[in-house]
């Protein structure tokens, strides 16, 4: 039920140039691009240039690799979950998984409309922890009868 793997973009040697990877692959490159939108599943998600900053500032991780990645998780998620933080916010968990060593969780902050907050690889075991909540979206059904893990798109 994985998605087709899809390729990583070039790691940026810099913070400046992984926020500038980042805006070229979302349309925006032009300065006067504030934000863009997507369309999900769950409605339209702001991307704001200003919130790449914080996605990609851990450089070691180096995010902006992914960029087509979150993209795709969250125009096609695998399943979309409703969390509650301590701090009586509440986000909506993308959960994208792929043909690949790495899978992909994209994090949607309700606050203030909904908006990309971050986004981060991680292999599929580490995803599982994010999988809780409210299940609101998935690609999936089971087929009556069916043991889990034996379902189809």
């Amino acid at each position: 039920m994985r998605a087709q793997a899809i390729d990583e973009v070039a790691a940026a040697g810099t913070h400046e140039g992984a926020i500038e990877r980042v805006a070229h692959h979302l349309g925006l490159s032009n300065s006067s691009s504030a934000f863009v939108v997507i369309n999900t599943p769950l409605g339209d998600v702001q991307i704001r240039r200003s919130c790449i900053h914080h996605i990609v500032e851990k450089r070691q991780d180096a995010r902006e690799r992914y960029i087509q990645v979150a993209v795709d998780t969250l125009t096609g998620p695998f399943e979309v979950w409703s969390v509650a933080y301590t701090n009586d916010t509440h986000r909506l968990a993308f959960i994208g998984v792929y043909e690949a060593k790495r899978q992909m969780l994209a994090i949607v902050t309700l606050e203030s409309g909904k908006m990309l907050w971050n986004f981060m690889q991680c292999d599929a075991k580490a995803l599982n922890k994010h999988r809780h909540g409210e299940l609101l979206y998935k690609r999936y059904e089971f087929l009556p009868g069916k043991e889990k893990g034996h379902c189809h798109q």
